[in-house]
């Protein structure tokens, strides 16, 4: 059997040691291979989950507001602070902004994305720069739309830590040409988004989860979807006064329970590469009160002749919060004449060399 193993890192992953509980962490954080195909090599993976907020996770927040006439107070207050919240949340580790607002039925538009995605906090500024505390009818707005929409949205970056930071005063209309708050909930649970809920009023009977009297929208409907997604419902008042504290500390909370720790590859599987994952995940009921330890075994196999680069990442309630890489060189099997057919060519070529010598020596 041909193998040769590399494991990279050991002297930077000692160096980093006393540091472990600054990040979570995958260790080794590289891993080499030769294999022959059809060869297989197991590896312990080491993922700690790190006490306090995580400094090395995939993040992607998209802040979407409602900008009706009644929203002044905090949009103002939104613009103010944009910039400083994007800063504090980007200790996260990789951290992504986006922008959208919504309006209501009898308004020029329902809702408008102002910024996707990206990591220009400049460019997230000014898409939040654009709202303006302008329209609106009756008192439900276009929530359940505009939150559909943008859990549905293919900026969402592959293996995130995804959250929708929404503000508002008002619920939602629901059904018709709106979505209902189970076919909401549905999209943002399958997408993986956490809906942290910014609103006025005291979070039972007022603001965003009032009835408002009508039959397009129940009471406790935000509340209900940031249950539903593992987010957060917070009050505020209606000048926005403390909006940078509350929403630091929503996305913080957010982070701070866990109930499933796994390991997963990042972006597409390689081709040539078998990669299995045992156990498959853990489940249970954590905090980051301490660091916590959970071992997996990696087993890679050869299947295809060829050099294959592939990440695999640490994934806490399905977002990403360490990354490790690989470097998998797969062999195929050598070109070889087969003995059987080989041998009777080369005895046939001795016995035609000692005819030959014998005749010369009979002529002579």
């Amino acid at each position: 059997m041909r193998r040769t193993l590399r494991l990279l890192g050991i002297a930077a992953g000692i160096a980093l040691a006393s540091q472990m509980a600054l990040a979570d962490s995958i260790s080794p954080e590289t891993f080499s291979a030769t294999l022959d195909i059809g060869e297989s090599v197991t590896i312990t993976k080491t993922v700690v989950i790190s006490k306090g907020a995580p400094t090395s996770a995939l993040v992607d927040v998209k802040f979407v507001a409602d900008t009706t006439g009644s929203m002044s107070g905090i949009i103002n207050s939104a613009k103010s602070n944009a910039t400083s919240i994007m800063g504090s949340l980007a200790t996260y580790g990789d951290t992504q902004f986006g922008a959208s607002e919504y309006k209501d039925r009898t308004d020029s538009y329902t809702t408008k994305v102002n910024q996707v995605l990206t990591s220009n906090t400049a460019a997230v500024q000014a898409g939040i720069n654009q709202w303006g505390a302008l329209g609106g009818g009756d008192t439900p707005e276009a929530n359940l739309i505009a939150l559909k929409q943008q859990a549905e949205a293919t900026d969402w970056r592959d293996g995130s830590n995804r959250f929708i930071v929404q503000f508002g005063d008002a619920p939602g209309h629901e059904g018709g040409a709106y979505p209902t708050q189970a076919e909401t909930i549905a999209a943002l649970k399958d997408n993986n988004v956490k809906v942290l809920v910014v609103g006025t009023g005291n979070g039972v009977n007022n603001g965003m989860n009032s009835s408002c009297g009508g039959s397009d929208c129940a009471a406790g409907a935000a509340t209900a979807i940031a249950t539903a997604t593992g987010g957060s419902f917070s009050t505020i008042s209606s000048d926005g006064t403390g909006i940078a504290k509350l929403i630091e500390d929503a996305i913080k909370a957010a982070f701070d329970t866990y109930t499933n720790v796994a390991l997963g590859l990042v972006g597409a599987a390689p081709s040539g590469v078998g990669v299995s994952f045992d156990p498959v995940s853990y489940t249970g009921s954590w905090d980051r009160s301490e660091d916590r330890t959970f071992t997996f075994n990696m087993t890679l196999t050869g299947l295809a002749a060829g050099t294959y680069d592939f990440g695999v990442g640490a994934f806490v309630d399905g977002g990403r919060v360490a990354l490790e890489s690989d470097h998998i060189t797969v062999v195929g099997p050598v070109s070889e004449v087969p003995l059987p057919g080989a041998l009777p060519l080369l005895l046939g070529a001795f016995g035609l060399q000692g005819a030959l010598r014998r005749r010369r020596r009979n002529r002579a």
